[in-house]
């Protein structure tokens, strides 16, 4: 009798808790407590549950996931807005572990809503209110994010690390930011190796895809679409490498930029290679098509290359589409310090200019490449 007793007692004890133990199959998050305790229990699956709001001043830590877990989202978690959090500081959600599944629920899609419009004054992250990065990433061992929504993040949506990780038909929706200030709001930040991101569509005020380090397995960006922002960049500070990247099947509209390559003004080490661009295809483009420069600081570009930081192997095959109309817009600009841009090759360039856009310019790269279309206001 005294056993039966101890069993129903510890039976209540148990169904009481609103996540599970450690050990068990599965956890249910259904409030921002329940993060820490689901983690904790290494389970095998961890269901967030929304609709529910994240406190102010809070993040989700899922950096310690048991490997193989996998997390299914359905519904909204809204992050309320913080006064202190900004983008020196962890992120509103980090993501590692090793083999991690992360998925919108089939049926109730989930949304994480970063609550941007609340913070967004115009000044991104260089001014203004505390503005926390949306997204930070570890993971490895084939992980996988996929087929959820980011909605309205503060600034940076995506900052991803770690390696071996694929980024599958996910949205990032940022068009609120069109007219309430959204500024610095670029979709993908990629620091990590082995990472792919496919079937995605962004609509934001910044770079969709920005790749600031990569090496080994590189970068793959694949059937995706970008609106409204800064295109596909990479984008390499000191002594920052980037290598193996593929772009292939993709599109990018209404953007100031369509593709750019940007270096740090007088760079001394680092390097950019074996770059492929595939079938990307571009329409209303503001400022320039395609371009590679070597005058990047964040204030603004000098105008002047300057580097010792060498570009080479860079294709671009079956890319073009149109510009927009616009005195200050140009198809194309090379910006190569003497000797740092090297076997740039273009297969089947097609850029329609604007009556009104500037001719294409080619400056520091000997021998100009042939069908680049420098010195032409286009190439069709």
């Amino acid at each position: 009798m005294k056993l039966l007793l101890l069993n129903l007692l510890a039976a209540i004890c148990v169904s009481a808790h609103p996540a599970a133990a450690t050990g068990s199959t599965s956890c249910t998050v259904k409030s921002y407590a329940d993060f820490s305790t689901c983690v904790a229990s290494k389970s095998a699956t961890i269901l967030i549950k929304g609709p529910f709001t994240i406190p102010a001043e809070k993040v989700v830590d899922m950096t310690k996931l048991q490997a193989n877990t996998h997390v299914i989202l359905s519904g909204k978690v809204k992050f309320a807005k913080s006064s202190k959090l900004d983008g020196d500081g962890p992120a509103l959600m980090s993501v590692g572990g090793a083999g991690i599944i992360f998925e919108s629920d089939a049926t109730n899609p989930g949304i994480l809503d970063g609550t941007g419009e609340l913070y967004w004054d115009g000044k991104g992250g260089n001014g203004g209110v505390p503005k926390p990065k949306m997204f930070r990433t570890s993971t490895t061992g084939n992980s996988v994010f996929k087929g959820f929504t980011i909605l309205n993040a503060p600034v940076h949506v995506f900052s991803i690390g770690g390696s071996d990780t694929t980024f599958d038909n996910i949205k990032i929706d940022m068009s609120l930011g069109d007219t309430k200030g959204g500024h610095n709001t670029d979709g993908f930040d990629v620091s990590g190796n082995g990472i792919t991101i496919q079937n995605s569509w962004v609509h934001n005020q910044d770079d969709c895809l920005a790749i600031n380090k990569s090496q080994g397995k590189g970068v793959k960006f694949i059937n995706n679409t970008c609106i409204g922002g800064h295109g596909i960049s990479i984008s390499v500070k000191e002594g920052g490498i980037v290598e193996n990247v593929l772009v292939k099947d993709c599109v990018v509209k209404q953007s100031t930029n369509a593709i750019r390559i940007k270096t740090l003004y007088q760079a001394k080490t680092g390097h950019v290679s074996n770059i492929a661009y595939n079938n990307v295809q571009f329409d209303g483009i503001t400022k320039v098509g395609v371009s590679i420069q070597q005058d990047y600081l964040n204030g603004g570009p000098t105008g002047k290359a300057d580097s010792k930081m060498p570009i080479t192997g860079v294709t671009f095959t079956n890319v073009g589409g149109n510009m927009a109309s616009g005195s200050k817009a140009k198809a194309l600009y090379l910006l190569c310090a003497t000797g740092m841009c090297k076997d740039i090759k273009f297969t089947g360039l097609k850029i329609k200019a604007a009556s009104n856009n500037l001719k294409s310019t080619c400056s520091g790269i000997t021998p100009v490449p042939s069908g680049a279309g420098c010195n032409q206001l286009g190439t069709v």
